[in-house]
């Protein structure tokens, strides 16, 4: 994609200028996929509860079955017992937003080589995340060194939410100021939800603002027509 290539021909000019070129990403449907991790607890729940029919369906999911809800898989199979759904929504919960479960992501086709790229041409690689603190930073430190990821080297930063129950626009809209405090240029930001990037739109509006992938949440407000769309991060 042409104007990803951009945001390396920028960070390089930035960086040659003397100046910090800042860009920020996401990390849950943005710079990782989360499928994996939503089909390793599917699976589980489907083998605890013990109904052979869910255990069927479990069996029946990849990982292009999964989206925004771990739910929405089984409700298209069929199984949509409501007091059973709940249940799979709180062993869900329990699970997710963990370090021994968020090890099971992958990578979004093309993004530990474009991170790379960005910080091998001086950038400063600002993870940016939803995930909270008190739970989740070991397994995301983890799966973004295994992953490829610049990680624990100058010029890089992971912010993590102080707490699980911040609401992440809050969160994301406190962390611009900080981003701010940086006083170098930001050169791009990638996320997944709509709000989010048009957040960092107003904020930066001089930087390249993009939304990757499909996977947002159901009642996202609509992007900024100047966001650039991408489905991952391959350059083409």
């Amino acid at each position: 994609m042409r104007m990803l290539h951009a945001v390396w021909e920028r960070t390089e000019r930035v960086a040659a200028a003397g100046r910090l070129p800042v860009l920020v990403f996401d990390l849950d449907s943005t710079l990782f996929d989360t499928a994996a991790r939503n089909l390793r607890i599917a699976r589980e729940f489907a083998d605890a509860h013990g109904d052979p029919v869910w255990r069927e369906a479990a069996a029946s999911l990849t990982l292009t079955d999964f989206g925004w809800s771990v739910a929405a898989p089984f409700t298209r199979l069929g199984c949509d017992d409501p007091s059973t759904l709940s249940a799979l929504q709180t062993f869900w919960a329990e699970r997710f937003f963990t370090d021994a479960y968020v090890r099971e992501d992958h990578a979004t086709a093309g993004a530990p080589a474009f991170v790379r790229g960005c910080y091998e041409r001086g950038g400063f690689c600002y993870y940016l995340t939803g995930r909270h603190q008190g739970g989740m930073e070991v397994g995301t430190l983890e799966a973004l060194r295994d992953r490829g990821f610049p990680v624990l080297r100058g010029r890089v930063a992971l912010h993590l939410k102080p707490s699980f129950h911040l609401q992440d626009k809050a969160f994301k809209d406190s962390a611009i100021r900080e981003i701010a405090d940086l006083r170098g240029d930001v050169v791009a930001t990638f996320e997944n939800e709509p709000g989010n990037a048009n957040l960092f739109h107003r904020a930066f509006p001089d930087a390249l603002h993009f939304l990757i992938g499909g996977v947002h949440s159901p009642d996202a407000e609509p992007g900024h027509p100047e966001l650039h769309r991408a489905p991952d991060f391959h350059l083409g």
